[in-house]
């Protein structure tokens, strides 16, 4: 079998993977927008306990399909990343603005003022994402 054709498999699969755990997060942001009431606290941290296990490890398939793509098919990844700057960053900006948001509101042990705040942006930015589509 020919190397190309077992990269774009490969790259095939690893993107199928990454649709299918719904970017890691199941509409975590979305749900954190969500949660009122008295348990609102108990909520988000159910929501937490829930995404944690493959928060951070989902993206490793997305950095896959970059790297085979950047090593197998050179001339292709040349023309997507030139043709798509714009889009591409704009998507990196995100994960990386709503990752850290996320683990800011987590691992924020001083005021609840400003865990709230990392909460908000953490949700603002899916329903942002709703939005857009």
């Amino acid at each position: 079998m020919r190397t190309d054709v077992v990269l774009a498999g490969v790259m095939l699969a690893a993107l199928v993977i990454y649709s299918l755990l719904g970017e890691a997060d199941y509409g975590a942001g979305f749900w954190d927008l969500m949660c009122s009431g008295p348990r609102q606290q108990d909520q988000r941290d159910l929501i937490a306990s829930a995404i944690q296990p493959v928060w951070e490890a989902n993206h490793i398939w997305l950095i896959l399909i970059v790297v085979l793509m950047f090593s197998g098919f050179p001339a292709a990844f040349s023309e997507v990343s030139l043709g798509l700057a714009v889009p591409i960053f704009l998507i990196l900006l995100g994960i990386v603005l709503r990752g850290s948001s996320y683990i800011f509101r987590a691992y924020f042990t001083g005021s609840v003022r400003t865990q709230l705040y990392w909460g908000k942006v953490f949700s603002k930015q899916w329903a942002s994402a709703l939005e857009m589509r």
